[in-house]
């Protein structure tokens, strides 16, 4: 039976409504997927990740299906630097640790789009979301929104209560920080605002110390001051009891899935808690390895790396082990991070890299198929040109010591050669460590209050003043023979005969015609086992030692005291007081030891006890730094 004349008007019309239905939700789709948002999201939903290979100084976009790099792109003056990667769908965040310099790269051509300088000083951390930026100076407190394009940044600064740990988003778009000086853990929202504080919650009692993972809703807090973890969120907070003490307990900054991992060395375990949001169970296995590293959850397995071996052990988590992940270039410097449900492990210094998929199985990435450090047959540089974007300053932030870990040491600044000026003598007078050279019989202040430094030039040349120069005792011969009687009376008030002749020995006399500190601008006069034996004895000796430009950082060790003693040594400005500083820390007992202030010479002495123990060091001066991994263990 066929419809009638209107019925079929009626089929018509409503097949004529689905078709432009279909025809809008295609152009729709097309116009997204052809360069608008959702495009990149599609195109980066595919697992990629970039990572930074410190020896060709580029990011290499890394294809989790053919484990090889498909994209590349140079970053200019890093070429062996320390640099931190942060990435979402849409920019890639650049962070030179060396040099303070972020770029911000366009996704979409692959041309950067923005450039700031955050300085070396402090503790500043990026962070990035789906939506937006954020600089979170750890030390101070303070946190800012930026542009993830032009990394300007936008809306007034948010000042917390410094130091803070943390400062990461999660999936629903919050950034996480802990404030330990109060105990608490405070969820803020980003926006072209600024940030604002959303949600702030007490984790434990004020002055702890506290580290925390951020989770994909929330953040769980760890009380290394005792056996606490609390997990926050935006409902509330929950806590958890682990079963042995959190001293020293390592995690990782973001834990992507429902599994969360505490690594704590200094008790010989590893904690997992499974569920971590709905209150799965708390379990803990043994470390079979020294570890610098927090274990990574990743796809219901955890992730353990071992620099010393280059290996990273798979475990279930109830501990028993799965699997092993070996990468022998990677040993001593490797990276595990969790991208779009993969788990990249990046050694930067070398030419390997591993992706592991939600299956388990690893795929090696040759990351130079032309050659280690060659970078390959990399393409041509696509977007950028030759211009780049304005550097856009950002204040500097208080002094800091910065803990990452840096294989490489920049070579030694050739040292003049020893200056004329009399040797060194023992250190005494201080109780920190020795006096600068001087000569017999004259008064020289501390290296480390240069307000005093005018003091040592008079005394130190009054000696010679009045024995080498004879045009003093010239006149007083010429005045001597005069026809008073009474000659001694004269030469007591000589200063009124030699008047006029005054002037001519007054203008040799002055400090800067022969300034006595002038040779140590060239050479530092102390040694770093001086330094630490004045203060502490012990007969210190190196045991390694990390250069920067403008110093070099020493560790040193004693028998006799059992302590580990570390030392800047100023390389430039000698005898200039500029600002330095020194930090030494131990792995499993938590032990730190720091100075920093306006020096003329070095900084430190500082030590640390720590028997059975691996400590490490960082130091620097006048905006540059150094610092090395865990070592002299034992």
């Amino acid at each position: 039976m066929k419809p009638g004349k209107k019925g079929a008007e009626m089929i018509r019309a409503r097949s004529g409504w689905w078709a432009a239905a279909v025809l809008v939700t295609v152009l729709l789709l097309a116009t997204l997927m052809g360069g608008g948002r959702v495009g990149l999201a599609v195109a980066a939903a595919d697992g990629s990740a970039w990572l930074w290979s410190r020896s060709a100084g580029e990011v290499d976009r890394v294809n989790p299906d053919s484990g090889k790099v498909d994209q590349r792109r140079a970053v200019t003056d890093s070429r062996g630097h320390r640099v931190q990667v942060t990435q979402n769908d849409r920019f890639l965040l650049i962070h030179d640790l060396d040099t303070g310099r972020v770029s911000s790269l366009d996704l979409n051509g692959l041309g950067f789009s923005g450039r700031l300088d955050i300085g070396t000083r402090g503790d500043p951390h990026l962070a990035m979301g789906s939506d937006g930026a954020a600089l979170v100076e750890r030390t101070t407190g303070a946190v800012r929104a930026l542009d993830p394009a032009t990394l300007r940044p936008v809306g007034p600064v948010l000042q917390l209560p410094g130091p803070l740990v943390g400062g990461e988003f999660d999936d629903a778009g919050q950034l996480w920080v802990a404030a330990p000086r109060q105990g608490t853990v405070i969820a803020l929202k980003v926006s072209p605002q600024g940030p604002a504080v959303v949600r702030t919650s007490e984790a434990a009692p004020p002055d702890h110390d506290l580290t925390m993972t951020v989770l994909d809703q929330g953040a769980l807090v760890v009380d290394r001051g005792g056996r606490e973890l609390v997990v926050a969120t935006s409902d509330g907070t929950r806590r958890v009891t682990a079963p042995v003490a959190l001293t020293g307990a390592m995690v990782p900054e973001r834990t992507h899935g429902a599994l969360a991992a505490v690594t704590v060395p200094g008790a010989g375990s590893v904690i997992t808690v499974g569920d971590v949001r709905k209150g799965g169970p708390v379990r803990s296995f043994p470390l079979t390895d020294p570890v610098q590293e927090p274990a990574v959850p990743f796809a219901g397995k955890v992730y353990l790396p071992v620099r010393e071996t280059g290996q990273v052990r798979v475990f279930e988590p109830a501990g028993r082990q799965t699997g092993m992940l070996s990468m022998p270039a990677g040993r001593g410097d490797m990276e595990l991070q969790v991208r779009e449900g993969n788990l990249f492990v990046n050694s930067p210094g070398s030419t390997d890299a591993l992706v592991v998929g939600g299956d388990g199985v690893a795929r090696k990435v040759g990351k130079f198929p032309g050659g280690p450090g060659r970078g390959g047959e990399r393409p041509g540089k696509p977007g950028g040109g030759a211009s780049s974007p304005p550097l856009i300053p950002a204040p500097p932030a208080d002094p800091v010591f910065p803990d990452p870990f840096d294989p490489i040491i920049p070579p030694e600044r050739p040292e003049t050669p020893p200056s004329t000026t009399p040797a060194s003598p023992p250190p005494a007078g201080r109780t920190e460590a020795p006096r600068p050279p001087a000569t017999p019989g004259s008064r020289t202040p501390s290296p480390r209050q240069p307000s005093r430094t005018p003091t040592p030039a008079p005394t130190t040349q009054s000696p010679p003043r009045t024995t080498t120069p004879t045009r003093t005792t010239s006149p007083t011969r010429t005045t001597s023979p005069t026809s008073r009687p009474t000659t001694p009376r004269p030469t007591t008030p000589k200063p009124t005969t030699p008047r006029p002749t005054t002037p001519k020995p007054t203008t040799p006399k002055p400090t800067p015609t022969k300034p006595k500190p002038k040779p140590t601008q060239t050479r530092n006069p102390y040694t770093p086992a001086q330094v630490c034996n004045a203060t502490a004895g012990g007969n210190y000796q190196v045991q390694r030692s990390s250069s920067f430009p403008g110093g070099r950082i020493y560790q040193l060790y004693s028998a006799s005291t059992k302590k580990n003693c570390a030392v800047t040594m100023k390389t430039t400005d000698i005898g200039k007081g500029t600002n330095v500083w020194v930090r030494l820390q131990s792995q499993k007992g938590g032990k730190v030891a720091a100075d920093n202030g306006t020096f003329k010479y070095y900084a430190g002495p500082v030590f640390v006890l720590a028997p059975g123990d691996c400590v490490r060091y960082s130091g620097g001066a006048s905006g540059a730094s150094a610092s090395a991994g865990w070592g002299n263990c034992g």
